[in-house]
């Protein structure tokens, strides 16, 4: 559910920055569904990756953890920051820092990047392995790259183009995998059925 979620909300996300907020990165009700779609993509991630095990097991845990830093860390601190600007007018990473106050880039750098990062590896790795279709993993990665071309120069239509790409490439993973765990729940509760009426006759 998370990986056909996670898109979703962050499409909102984007789309509340640009009709009640003050454009890309800048907005209460963006920065929250934001926050919520870091939360979503960071359990969606988890899921895809585990699929890439059999195939590589040495770099899905990897990619894992550069994910889980990527959502969990940078993610929502990028849309804290859009949260307070939209809220207060301030742009942390705007402002001229000195002393003790630079660290505080740390908390969005290089994090953020680590989430093009994991779409255009990620994509990678599923075209290696075929573990999803070549068109799903070509998308994977075209919107990495779109993602990064769009949000720090906050370019509106890209933007958008991108998180509408990302949808393509999620969701129908997502829905494979949610109908594929369904069937074999009903399978499984058939055979259940089938091997007690089977002990009853016995």
């Amino acid at each position: 559910m998370a990986i056909i979620v996670a898109p979703l909300l962050l499409l909102a996300s984007t789309a509340a920055y640009l009709s009640v907020g003050g454009g890309i990165n800048d907005g209460v009700l963006g920065g929250t569904i934001g926050v919520w779609s870091c939360f979503a993509f960071a359990i969606a991630f988890v899921g895809i990756l585990r699929l890439l095990e059999p195939s590589a097991p040495r770099i899905a845990p990897i990619l894992t953890a550069v994910a889980l830093m990527a959502f969990a860390g940078g993610g929502v601190a990028f849309n804290i920051q859009a949260l307070n600007l939209g809220a207060f007018g301030n742009d942390f990473l705007e402002t001229n820092l000195e002393g003790a106050d630079a660290v505080g880039i740390f908390a969005f750098l290089p994090w953020g990047l680590f989430v093009p990062l994991t779409f255009v590896l990620t994509g990678i790795m599923l075209w290696r392995t075929r573990t999803a279709a070549r068109w799903s993993s070509a998308l994977f990665i075209a919107s990495g790259i779109m993602f990064v071309s769009a949000r720090p120069a906050r370019i509106d239509v890209l933007a958008l183009t991108a998180d509408a790409v990302i949808v393509l490439a999620l969701v129908p993973i997502g829905w494979a995998m949610l109908t594929s765990v369904r069937a074999a729940k009903a399978h499984q509760l058939k055979h259940d059925q089938v091997q007690v009426g089977a002990d009853a006759e016995a």
